[in-house]
């Protein structure tokens, strides 16, 4: 058994239910374990920073909800792997979104 609370698998089972697989893996990269968040869903996300058919804003809002939670865990996770896309996502997607639009292209 993973060391999800349940309130991380419920809302991962949300997104499931709506389809959307990047909100679901940024749920499940920020869960209330303490631990860093998973490779897996880093690469995941960063591949999907490169997909022309992937709601980029839709990540950048889904990232940013996590960063108001209440657990310091969550919104750790949640700086972290802003942190990760920023440095290794594709810089014409993530830097626009993720700072504002404030970057020129």
């Amino acid at each position: 058994m993973s060391g999800q609370s349940l309130t991380d698998r419920i809302t991962a089972a949300q997104h499931s239910v709506t389809g959307s697989a990047v909100s679901k893996t940024v749920c499940k990269a920020t869960t209330h374990e303490i631990m860093g968040p998973k490779k897996k869903h880093l690469d995941y996300l960063i591949q999907c920073t490169n997909e022309m058919n992937v709601n980029i804003p839709q990540l950048a809002d889904s990232l940013f909800e996590r960063t108001t939670n209440s657990s310091w865990v969550v919104v750790f996770k949640s700086l972290i792997t802003t942190h990760h896309l920023m440095v290794y996502g594709n810089e014409n997607m993530t830097c626009l979104h993720l700072l504002g639009g404030i970057v020129d292209i």
